[in-house]
């Protein structure tokens, strides 16, 4: 932990590692952090802005109310790489994704009901995960 963040240091390491813990996107952060088990993730700062806050690493996921839902699909865990004016990098993993690999979740704000469109590829939906 860094900063009460979960954080794995060698995350850039991972491009093209096998998954882990099932695939699940998940499993990755539970994996290479001490986050635990999701129903105990709570809903840190926002990523989007906060990159001088966030280390390279750092456990993050979509959140509905402060916590993670764990659905099968709709929400997402990774672990953040950077971020620019575009998007957010992160580390991920899912089950249909050949291998662990980063990718770019670009920004695609909020629908007129206040939720992200499309959170599990929307850069805006990602906040760091902490514990209360």
């Amino acid at each position: 932990m860094s900063d009460g963040h979960f954080v794995y240091t060698k995350v850039k390491s991972l491009e093209g590692k096998p998954k882990v813990f099932g695939g699940q996107c998940a499993g990755l952060v539970q994996w290479y952090t001490k986050v635990g088990k999701a129903d105990t993730w709570r809903e840190g700062i926002q990523v989007r802005g906060n990159a001088s806050e966030i280390v390279s690493g750092t456990a993050v996921a979509t959140f509905e109310n402060g916590v993670y839902p764990n659905r099968s699909h709709g929400n997402h865990a990774a672990l953040y790489i950077s971020q620019d004016s575009q998007g957010i990098w992160v580390m991920d993993q899912w089950t249909s994704k050949p291998s662990i690999s980063k990718r770019k979740m670009l920004f695609r704000g909020k629908n007129s009901d206040g939720s992200f469109v499309d959170p599990s590829n929307n850069g805006d939906a990602l906040s760091v995960i902490i514990h209360e």
